[in-house]
């Protein structure tokens, strides 16, 4: 069962990706409300030399199995500083 019965907040979102990704800069947005479908902007210093799916991928690190169970969706924009 989810720990999240009602959906995460976004800024539990963007605590988890900054907490991960030290020195990331992360907004997050809910994007309908139901605390499940998200839209996340990192910038990081960290991404230099990624590629975008390494990106993405060390953003889903973070995320954990929060990603798998309590979000349904999360549209990624990621940049270095």
């Amino acid at each position: 069962m989810s720990k999240f019965a009602n959906g995460m907040k976004a800024e539990e979102v963007q605590d988890l990706i900054q907490k991960g990704l030290e020195g990331a800069t992360a907004e997050v947005t809910d994007l309908q409300g139901t605390g499940d479908h998200f839209s996340a902007s990192v910038i990081w210093s960290g991404f230099e030399g990624l590629t975008l799916i390494q990106q993405h991928q060390a953003v889903y690190q973070t995320l954990g199995t929060f990603l798998t169970n309590d979000i349904h969706a999360l549209q990624l924009k990621t940049s270095t500083e």
